[in-house]
């Protein structure tokens, strides 16, 4: 029996030597890393400490803030939390505040929350190169810094390397009851009959990127290079629009390429485009005709088949020009 208790006493005071071990390297590294995040980043923080004694570690990161200053991204947050099982340190579970700021190149967002967790797995080996993650939130809203905002009840996003190419990852976005912006809505409701809420936004796309995303990404910093999409959806009442295509960034980080739609009942899409503000009231029965005459083409009258291609720094639906192309990344 002294025998048992002396190797039961012996195993715990290893194990917490390997806690206490463990957690000031992984206090040390993070620190490092804020302190030198590596060419192109920029990284701060207020505070970083350690818990979780005697099987976790988790880390909490006060005040954090992480940008690619020449690329036109950013995110802050009042603080960041990650945690870790002390035997299976590859699988990362995240807790990220109601209240988040992130910048790109098309603008700086504000996103809220009444719950968001991440999830994300790591390839055991010596580059830790990014095998999954799950995002999943409830209550969402994004608001821009001009006073629109869109909501969501709940959304989760899922990324997954693909098997045969290190440099792609497989890309899932779900979010269900989505209301747009009240500026928007308003301005649609007098032309046309579709709920406020959006049903389902769903997309199953692959990302290209020019390097994997491991812990040497701060040196090699991937960029995408692609964006396949499988299959996108919308439902928003009776208006379905699906899609398929690919686009990739274009020498000054503008898009280009082919997205392929089928909107069903398309006629409810113009005036979803007159309150959007890419097609003029005056214009709109120009468009309906041209619609009409592209729909009688086919064998459903009331389903389109239009592509929203982008070229040289422009974009257009069919043959309706909707106006510059949007930017993967600052010139």
């Amino acid at each position: 029996m002294r025998a048992l208790l002396l190797a039961i006493l012996a195993v715990a005071v290893l194990w917490a030597g390997y806690w206490v071990v463990g957690s000031r390297a992984m206090n040390h590294t993070v620190s490092a890393w804020f302190a030198a995040p590596g060419p192109g980043i920029t990284a701060s923080q207020t505070d970083i400490s350690v818990s979780g004694f005697p099987n976790r570690f988790d880390l909490t990161v006060t005040a954090p803030a992480i940008a690619l200053p020449e690329q036109g991204w950013s995110w802050s947050a009042p603080f960041a939390q990650v945690f870790m099982m002390t035997w299976k340190p590859w699988h990362l579970i995240a807790a990220l505040p109601q209240s988040q700021t992130i910048a790109t190149p098309f603008g700086t967002y504000a996103l809220a929350s009444t719950q968001l967790e991440a999830s994300m797995i790591l390839i055991p080996g010596t580059a830790l190169a990014l095998d999954r993650t799950v995002i999943a939130g409830e209550g969402l809203a994004l608001s821009g810094g001009d006073g629109w905002e869109i909501s969501a009840t709940k959304a989760t996003l899922a990324t997954r390397l693909m098997p045969d190419d290190a440099r792609a990852h497989e890309i899932g976005l779900d979010a269900a009851t989505l209301t747009p912006d009240a500026a928007f809505r308003m301005a649609l409701a007098p032309l046309s009959s579709l709920p406020e809420q959006i049903d389902q936004l769903r997309l199953d796309a692959v990302a290209s990127l020019t390097a994997p995303l491991d812990r040497f990404a701060a040196t090699s910093q991937p960029r995408l290079s692609g964006l396949r999409v499988k299959q996108g959806l919308l439902r928003w009442g009776a208006l379905v629009i699906s899609a398929q295509g690919q686009i990739s960034p274009a020498a000054d980080g503008t898009a280009e390429g082919r997205i392929d739609l089928r909107v069903e009942n398309w006629r409810e899409l113009v005036p979803v485009l007159v309150a959007s503000g890419l097609v003029t009231p005056e214009v709109a029965p120009t468009v309906t005709r041209a619609m009409e005459l592209l729909a009688e083409q086919g064998a459903d009258p009331k389903v389109l088949n239009l592509p929203l291609v982008l070229s040289s720094g422009r974009m257009s639906l069919g043959p309706l020009p909707l106006g510059p192309a949007p930017r993967f990344q600052r010139q």
